[in-house]
């Protein structure tokens, strides 16, 4: 008599439970098609030898697709993230494997199955051939398809780095805190590579992947380079590459976090406190500092958070001794000169021409005079388009380069960089702004040769005064502590989004109403903003740091789903943990 047996599959939907169906030989992390509400899925087995909770009588039989298996490690991660941003596996999932990753991935099955079927018809064609010349072109033939099949496997021989004088302490996360970081993570890749483990390292944009692409593949000649521009096929391949190469270097953004690592030794991550690395939506709204942080775990692997401007999270957790912090040394020389100028003064004495002071047009004037380079950033896009106008009319056919806050990723150096209405970079709603401020010109500062021009309304600043005074992000430390919010905390937003304002606005009120007895430091609900004609509804959850914060958070979670199955409200909620 033949057993059934039953399994439960991940499906790439956002799902609290795992559902299950029937499959005869099946193993943990194999991929498999299934019919879920009417819709056909690729799913990932997660337990196998399974007794259903339902009737057995409805569970449906799955089909194996052929597709590489998904590694423990890789399901491990994934449920790490699903439960520290309160999201289900199955969203992790989907970003993980998209739909049309899978599609690209089908065909490379049936190619694969293809050639298998050619290489069998060409051995037979050898062994049957008569002339030595049919049976050689059989052969040559045969053999350039067993090299696509297995696929090439390259031994590292990394090319000799500069030699480097900082001690890295393995087993702690470590904080990498200097200007010349790089020269560091190629000495400590080449280490891990030649032990035989992968390195994955992590840069906040395209932009900057671009720039170190030439760098570290002078050293490493086979790196591997991945992000959200590449075409589908380039993916493919390097999602291959990780997965059958015993060691491997990928260099990416914030998505190769979700290749599938087999044996990982070191994560960068640097600009760590690059804002970037968060991502908003949909779910998993994950970061990818702590993201890889987790990732790293699942390995053994060393991670290195490296940074000039490192964040006020990063630099609590060193205080706290979470984190090591190494220094570097570094002869860092005068520096730009830094001209700090109050545009209101300019103002009473007309001492402005539009949006800059006459002043900072001396300075581009001499710069440009010198042929040497201008960086000119504006607080938004419409404010920098106003300030190119401005430009071209007043240095008609000189290159100067602008950018805001937002789209500002680069290496290259500067002469002069002026910073236009600085105080449009300060936010009163967002208490970090202060913090992202003081690194933003922190980071400028590095970029630029000679002079570095500073425009604003509020010239009394805190964030200026730190700025000019040389501290870091510590220098609001206390205020945050006496405000209870990170670090000294954990926040997390719950977002409602619907197209009827009423109902957002009542149910807001009825979740926050639900969520109160379970949770301390409710604020809101409160309408942040309109987004794609939905009205959005944020209640804030201010957790204390301590050891109640895992069984708070599920308790949220827990909350949320009876909500939504009351209220029939499923799809209208989000949540953010760790809001950036």
């Amino acid at each position: 008599m033949e057993v059934t047996c039953y399994i439960q599959v991940i499906l790439p939907l956002k799902l609290e439970w795992k559902p299950f169906y029937q499959l005869a030989d099946a193993h943990v992390g194999e991929r498999v098609a299934v019919q879920f509400a009417f819709a056909h899925y690729i799913g990932v087995v997660s337990a196998v030898n399974v007794q259903p909770s339902a009737d057995i009588k409805s569970v449906l039989p799955a089909q194996k697709t052929g597709l590489s298996p998904i590694h423990p490690r890789e399901i491990a991660f994934w449920r790490s993230l699903a439960q520290y941003y309160l999201c289900s596996m199955g969203e992790v999932y989907k970003a993980a494997y998209p739909a049309r990753k899978q599609d690209m991935e089908s065909v490379e099955v049936r190619v694969h199955e293809r050639l298998e079927k050619r290489l069998e018809k060409l051995r037979r064609q050898e062994e049957r051939a008569i002339k030595d010349f049919t049976r050689e072109k059989y052969r040559a033939e045969a053999e350039r398809i067993e090299a696509i099949l297995a696929g090439e496997v390259p031994s590292f021989d990394p090319a000799p780095v500069s030699p480097v004088n900082v001690d890295i302490p393995l087993g702690k996360t470590v904080l990498l805190q200097g200007q010349d970081r790089i020269p560091v993570y190629l000495e400590m890749a080449r280490k891990t590579l030649l032990q035989g483990r992968s390195v994955l390292y992590l840069v906040p944009g395209i932009t900057l992947s671009s720039q170190l692409e030439d760098r570290i593949a002078s050293v490493f000649q086979d790196l591997h380079v991945f992000h959200s521009a590449l075409a589908e096929g380039r993916k493919r391949a390097v999602a291959t590459a990780v997965r059958t190469q015993p060691a491997c270097f990928v260099l990416g953004t914030r998505s190769a976090l979700f290749l599938p690592h087999q044996n990982l030794g070191l994560v960068i991550v640097d600009d760590e406190q690059d804002v970037s690395y968060k991502q908003t939506s949909p779910a998993p709204r994950y970061h990818a500092r702590e993201a890889a942080i987790l990732l790293a775990r699942e390995h053994g692997a060393q991670v290195i958070l490296g940074s000039a401007t490192p964040s006020l999270e990063s630099l609590y957790n060193t205080e706290t001794g979470l984190f090591t912090k190494v220094q570097l040394k570094e002869n860092l020389g005068k520096g730009p000169e830094v001209q700090l100028i109050n545009t209101a003064a300019e103002i009473r004495k007309k001492g402005m021409a539009g949006n800059f002071s006459l002043k900072m047009l001396e300075a581009v004037k001499s710069t440009l005079e010198s042929g040497q380079k201008i960086l000119v950033i504006c607080r938004s896009k419409a404010a920098l388009q106003e300030c190119k106008e401005e430009l071209e009319n007043l240095y008609p056919g000189n290159a100067i380069d602008l950018a805001t806050p937002a789209t500002y990723k680069s290496l290259s150096a500067y002469a002069l960089i002026a910073v236009v209405q600085a105080d449009g970079l300060l936010s009163k709603e967002d208490f970090r702004s202060d913090e992202h401020t003081l690194q933003f010109l922190q980071q400028l500062k590095t970029r630029c040769g000679q002079t570095l021009i500073i425009q604003t309304m509020e010239a009394a600043h805190p964030v200026f005064k730190a700025f000019r005074d040389g501290l870091d992000a510590r220098a609001f430390l206390e205020e945050r502590r006496m405000a209870g919010y990170p670090p000294f905390s954990r926040l997390v937003d719950v977002v409602l989004r619907d197209k009827n304002e009423k109902r957002a606005y009542k149910l807001s009120l009825d979740l926050a109403d639900a969520l109160r007895p379970q949770l301390p430091g409710i604020i809101g609900p409160y309408s942040p903003f309109c987004d794609d004609g939905e009205f959005l509804r944020c209640i804030r959850i201010v957790l204390p740091r301590d050891k109640t914060l895992l069984r708070r958070k599920q308790a949220l979670s827990q909350v949320i789903a009876q909500f939504e199955k009351q209220f029939k409200y499923v799809g209208h909620i989000g949540v953010d943990v760790d809001p950036a």
